[in-house]
């Protein structure tokens, strides 16, 4: 039996080494090319980006692609699906509790004055807290990636600055039941449902803005979830406000159906004394009618002389009298004695 050359061994194994090395590196080069091949479900889209620079989008299905890190894929939801978003609120329990803040108002204010953005001035001079949650979708999704950095603080820009415009826009009952007696009002409960529809469209309209800026971030605000509340000082203050107001109400009410009954009382009297007054003087023609309907009869008359008027007068005049005396006594016009007239008791 002869011995194996020692270089002989050395050159197989060196061989065989080759060999393995090789398959490792096809092996890792195969799996490595899988990477590339990746499955995007119904509900997802994606965008291809190589070398950082967009080149392509895909739907739902079977994407291949170079592998990392030549090309990436950026899974988003579909354009059917909503994205929620939700800006921070100052609410109770955040993390700057100024001490004894939020016994005063209700909820935390920041010491950074910008950032109390939260709270809106409304059209009648009252003030309201929002917290409002955004479902968006992605319509764009190139744009989308390309500002996927500045999607979310943009969004939210254009979130307050469409809370400013709407709540001016409108009275404190519009945005939320203030006063109780609105709460049942048609118009108002409208103006509230109306609320919502009309924040979606100021903020897609600066969505819009800046799509045309060529600054677009590729999504459109389907809906928005919004929480009005008043702070607790000025719900205080408000609930004052209201009470006093009902109750300069309830006054104004009172007096004026106190008013009223006084208009009415008067307007009774004054047509009870124009009646009297009417009366009487109806009355006070009638007797000066029937005083004087002889002489304008007698005057009328021009067939009789001025005495023959006279003892016509005078005959129509003492029949009254004789018709109220107890006892008439005669006595002749030419007899030129003296008439003794007993008193009374004699």
């Amino acid at each position: 039996m002869s011995a194996i050359p020692a270089t002989s061994l050395l050159g197989d194994a060196l061989k065989w080494s080759f060999r393995l090395l090789f398959g490792l590196v096809g092996l890792l080069a195969m799996a490595w090319a899988v990477t590339g091949i990746s499955r995007i479900t119904p509900d997802n889209q994606a965008v291809v980006t190589r070398f950082g620079q967009v080149i392509r989008e895909s739907g739902p299905g079977l994407l291949v692609t170079w592998p990392a890190p030549i090309d990436r894929i950026t899974v988003l939801p579909s354009p059917g699906r909503q994205v929620q978003f939700s800006p921070e609120t100052l609410e109770i329990g955040g993390s700057l509790p100024p001490p004894g803040d939020e016994l005063s108002t209700g909820y935390i204010v920041n010491d950074e004055a910008r950032e109390n953005t939260w709270f809106f001035l409304t059209g009648d001079g009252g003030i309201v807290h929002l917290r409002v949650t955004v479902f968006y979708q992605i319509t764009d999704p190139t744009a989308y990636v390309i500002s996927a950095e500045h999607v979310e603080p943009a969004l939210r820009r254009a979130v307050i600055a469409a809370a400013v415009r709407v709540c001016a826009s409108r009275d404190l009952d519009s945005i939320l039941v203030a006063r109780p007696e609105r709460a049942d009002d048609p118009s108002y409960a409208a103006r509230r449902e109306r609320f919502r529809t009309d924040l979606v469209a100021l903020i897609n309209q600066r969505l819009d803005a800046m799509g045309r800026a060529r600054n677009g971030l590729g999504i459109h605000v389907a809906r928005t979830d919004v929480v009005a509340s008043i702070p607790a000082g000025a719900k205080a203050s408000f609930d004052n406000v209201l009470q006093v107001s009902q109750q300069v109400e309830r006054a104004l009410a009172q007096a004026r159906t106190t008013a009223e009954i006084r208009r009415q009382t008067a307007e009774q009297t004054r047509a009870q004394t124009l009646d009297e007054a009417r009366a009487k003087a109806q009355e006070t023609v009638s007797a000066a009618e029937a005083n004087s309907a002889l002489v304008l009869a007698l005057g009328k008359n021009t067939t009789m002389s001025h005495s023959t008027v006279l003892d016509q007068v005078y005959r129509e005049r003492i029949k009254s009298l004789f018709d109220v005396a107890e006892r008439v006594d005669t006595v002749p016009a030419g007899d030129s004695g003296h008439v003794i007239v007993p008193g009374v008791g004699q």
